[in-house]
């Protein structure tokens, strides 16, 4: 019987939260989740972070969340961007590896890791709806207090592995727009999934067609000029995943059969096209 993203996530997170716990030590474990535009992974990754508030609030434990999104660049430094990359068309909006404001996320994710005398922390907050649906940075973020015990971080691309170029690996040498976007991807890497310093957890939501993102997106945007009262046509939506797609044929595929987003277990969910789950992988790396 088909069961939901948030009914596994607990049972993954039972477990493995308390284990870490268990050990007694003070560093902030990550919690990672992945998964297509659309698929449901900043509505479960709110409700990740409220069952871990629920649960180890009572504890004394502090848990945030954030999506990658959230550090995009501003609008005007997104232009900048596109001036910089003029024939490269996976940099013509946000959204790709390369789209987002590095700096500010390796601050934030420094604070984390080493909170030092400060009590507090800002996370960023971005509003797809600015600009008709090109989206720019809000004025203000959202504060959080330190030191952050679970720190809850959603994005579709999280957990892709960036190509080697070097003629004695077994890669493929990466050519055309993506090489700008796979040259990126090194940076997230290091610094979130792949960074030795940060012990996480990966929850990864594997669609059973990739596809599905055109149907998902499109009723995101939907709900987006509902709330907001402006966004994306539905054949701008079409285009904006458009872009996404080279990603997802380089690097989808084997990272959802690679079960390793997280440093410390990592949990697959197979998710059709209502988001229910009807496959469940659990992979303990340490």
């Amino acid at each position: 019987m088909p069961t939901t993203v948030i009914e596994e996530s607990r049972t993954f997170l039972d477990k493995y939260v308390e284990e870490w716990f268990a050990t007694g030590t003070k560093k902030p474990l990550f919690v990672f989740l992945s998964g297509p535009q659309g698929s449901g992974k900043s509505y479960n990754g709110t409700l990740v972070q409220e069952y871990l508030s629920k649960k180890w609030g009572p504890e004394g434990k502090n848990v945030a969340f954030a999506s990658i999104d959230d550090f995009y660049l501003t609008h005007e430094d997104q232009e900048v961007l596109e001036m910089q990359f003029p024939g490269n068309k996976l940099f013509k909006g946000r959204g790709l590896p390369g789209t987002h404001d590095m700096a500010l996320l390796n601050k934030v994710i420094k604070s984390i890791l080493e909170p030092r005398e400060a009590t507090s922390l800002e996370i960023p907050q971005y509003d797809k709806s600015k600009f008709s649906g090109a989206g720019d940075r809000s004025a203000q973020g959202v504060e959080v207090k330190l030191p952050i015990d679970i720190f809850v971080l959603e994005g579709w691309f999280l957990g892709f592995r960036p190509r080697m170029q070097r003629a004695e690996s077994n890669d493929t040498i990466i050519g055309g727009d993506m090489a700008d976007v796979n040259a990126r991807l090194f940076g997230y890497s290091d610094l979130l999934w792949r960074n030795p310093e940060i012990h996480s957890l990966g929850i990864v939501l594997a669609c059973d067609d990739i596809n599905n993102v055109y149907t998902w997106r499109t009723e995101q945007e939907h709900a987006t000029i509902k709330r907001n009262g402006s966004g994306m046509s539905d054949a701008d939506v079409h285009k904006f995943v458009d872009r996404y797609m080279p990603c997802y044929e380089m690097y989808y595929d084997e990272f959802t059969q690679s079960e390793s987003l997280g440093s410390v277990a990592t949990l697959t969910l197979g998710v059709s096209l209502d988001r229910s789950v009807f496959a469940t992988k659990t992979k303990c790396i340490e």
